[in-house]
């Protein structure tokens, strides 16, 4: 699926959930969750040839949800997120520098969710578009000498206002990122919930044109439902 394509189904989404609440059946639910997800980041240069030693990042999230009953099982699950996504680069040789990229993201997926009754409460299903906002970010660089830490240098990332602080020199960053995810999960009778999720951006977020760089996100997270509409 396309960048437009994905901006255009969430837009779409937003007027959903915005007109229609009043026509809607059934109670309102909220939901807190926090978690942990690994990140990891693709490049490929306009040649094609992707990036090698690139490792995930593990950073905690946590989201707001609100569940919107649609019709019988069927759901609307917006949400609003702060999670980090980034990754670790090794490069060299023999591993001669590593960098490790974080950015903070406010995020707002928007999923449909279906949901599955069993005897302990609900299996749930669910795919829909994000969007995300860089609050901030910050790259770390160590160099290495037969093994040894000899020098360190950490910036912010500038995102578009400087060419120069971005992964590499050269390299500008977009702000926005937007992209795709799915989640299982499940809701107990107590309340509380178990989720797992996957993300993947679509967008490229190098604004120089000199690479590929997207996003990728599995996680897992635990939560409660401050109420339930089925309640």
């Amino acid at each position: 699926m396309s960048e437009q394509s994905i901006t255009r189904t969430y837009i779409l989404f937003l007027l959903f959930v915005i007109l229609i609440p009043g026509q809607l059946k059934g109670q309102v639910s909220l939901g807190l969750n926090v978690g942990i997800n690994q990140s990891w980041m693709q490049f490929q240069d306009p040649a094609g040839h992707s990036g090698k030693g690139n490792k995930p990042l593990t950073r905690f999230n946590a989201e707001l949800q609100v569940v919107v009953p649609l019709v019988e099982r069927l759901y609307l699950v917006p949400g609003v997120r702060y999670i980090t996504k980034g990754t670790n680069l090794t490069a060299g040789v023999d591993g001669e520098y590593t960098r490790r990229l974080e950015v903070r993201y406010l995020e707002i997926p928007l999923n449909l969710t279906y949901k599955v009754p069993v005897s302990f409460g609900w299996l749930t299903i669910g795919a829909g578009p994000y969007a995300a906002y860089g609050l901030n970010g910050n790259n770390r660089m160590q160099v290495y000498n037969a093994g040894n830490i000899v020098s360190t240098t950490n910036y912010e990332v500038g995102f578009s206002s400087n060419p120069n602080k971005g992964i590499y020199p050269g390299t500008r960053l977009n702000r926005w990122d937007v992209g795709a995810q799915a989640t299982v999960g499940i809701e107990f009778n107590s309340l509380l919930t178990l989720g797992l999720h996957y993300s993947r951006g679509i967008r490229n977020l190098d604004l120089s044109g000199n690479s590929i760089i997207r996003t990728n996100s599995v996680g897992v997270s635990l939560g409660v439902l401050l109420s339930r509409e089925d309640y």
